[in-house]
Formats: structure tokens, sequence, C-alpha cells
């Protein structure tokens, strides 16, 4: 008897961790397609949080999906998937196809504005002054190629 609750212990230990290895797999390869690093949880994080207005993830958060030990919530995979423009469904779980469906909930997700403002207001001056020299600079841009 105790016997047969460790064994079915160490079989759900054994799918827990290969859905986690899938999950990096998928996400790696993602990433890759994209033509991005696939082993820097530090650009990762950096770049998951700058789409993210929740709570930033950690540089281990981040290790942590990369080497397959661990699935990030539902409001981030949502973030992950419409950034790397894929299905959510696909990215948790590998079902369906990869492409984000045309209802797909997270196309109406707002990655930047959201909490740009918060974001902005915490940059020293000088980082203020560039934030806004690039702006005008992307705005000039735009206005002449319309």
């Amino acid at each position: 008897m105790l016997m047969l609750k460790h064994s079915r212990l160490d079989t759900i230990y054994m799918q827990e961790f290969n859905e986690k290895e899938a999950f990096s797999k998928r996400l790696k390869q993602q990433l890759a397609k994209k033509g991005w690093v696939t082993n820097s949880p530090t650009w990762l994080a950096k770049e998951f949080n700058i789409r993210y207005s929740g709570q930033s993830v950690s540089i281990q958060t981040a290790s942590n999906w990369l080497a397959g030990t661990a699935i990030p919530s539902q409001d981030k995979l949502q973030i992950l998937a419409a950034w790397l423009d894929i299905s959510s469904q696909w990215l948790r779980f590998g079902e369906q196809n990869a492409e984000p469906d045309q209802a797909s909930t997270h196309k109406n997700v707002q990655f930047y504005m959201d909490d740009l403002p918060v974001k902005i207001a915490k940059l020293t001056p000088k980082q203020k002054q560039l934030v806004y020299q690039i702006v005008e600079e992307l705005l000039s841009h735009s206005s002449s190629s319309n």
C-alpha cells in the first residue's frame, strides 16, 4: 500500500516535470524562431517586464521558465504568447496550432500603455529627457513616412 502511494506521487511528479520541460522547450523554440536569445534569463525578464503591467518577474523566475522548472501563471502566459505571437494554449500545453487564434484573448492586451506613466515616473530626470527625445524622433520619422 505504501509502495503504491509512493509510486503514484512519483508519477504525478514526473508528469509535472515533463510539462515544465515541454513548456521550456516551446518557449525557447519560439524565442529562437524570432531570432531572439534563448538562454538569457536576464534578457527574458527585462523584455517580459516591459510588456507586463503586473509585478515584475525576477531574473530567477525567467531562469526557471527557461530551465523547465516552472510554468508561468495564466496572466503571464497570455503576455508571453501575445509577445511571441502564438496561442497561449499551445505555449502552455502544446495543443493546437502554434499560431494565435483570430479570436485570441491576448490580441487585446495593452502591452505598454497601462503602466507606462508609472514606469516613466520612476525614471531619473535625465532618463525622462531621453525618453522624450526618443518619442520625438520616432514621431518625426512616422510623420515623414505617411
